[in-house]
């Protein structure tokens, strides 16, 4: 009797995944990519979920630059992304925003900016003040996307 009820919650909890179809919570989770074009002209930011396809009540971009041509903040309601491009000589901060169909919501921020290495070679630093206290910051080469995961920051009323 015990044996069955334990495979009964077994397969409760585990049928969602049998069936392709990830938790909620876990659909959910937000990802923030910033790249760069083949040319290394152009930062690619692009906001989506993290997981599979997921429809988001509100997806926010702010973007505040070196130069005042990229700044601006981009909204979407019920969508399931969203992309700006902004150009690779600009040094320029990002806030990502999302709230996801439960009210949880998401936020995020980075600054970034190129630098040419001792090879002359493009890499990209990214500065991340949620990290810790004075600032992480993360150096990459310009062929590789930064990622991150949002995160939950809490629900709204």
């Amino acid at each position: 009797m015990v044996v069955s009820i334990l495979v009964l919650v077994v397969l409760i909890v585990v049928t969602p995944f049998l069936l392709g179809r990830p938790p909620s919570e876990l659909a959910s989770v937000p990802l923030l990519i910033i790249g760069m074009s083949r040319d290394e002209s152009v930062f690619l930011v692009n906001l989506g979920a993290a997981v599979n396809a997921y429809q988001y009540d509100e997806i926010r971009l702010t973007i505040n630059g070196s130069d005042p041509s990229v700044n601006g903040t981009f909204n979407e309601m019920e969508a399931y992304g969203l992309y700006r491009r902004v150009p690779g000589n600009v040094t320029f901060s990002v806030n990502a925003y999302f709230v996801d169909r439960q009210q949880n919501y998401f936020e995020y921020n980075v600054t970034a900016r190129t630098e040419k290495d001792e090879n002359n070679r493009t890499v990209m630093v990214f500065t991340l003040p949620d990290e810790s206290d004075d600032g992480t910051e993360i150096r990459q080469d310009a062929t590789d996307d930064f990622r991150r995961v949002v995160p939950r920051r809490g629900t709204l009323p």
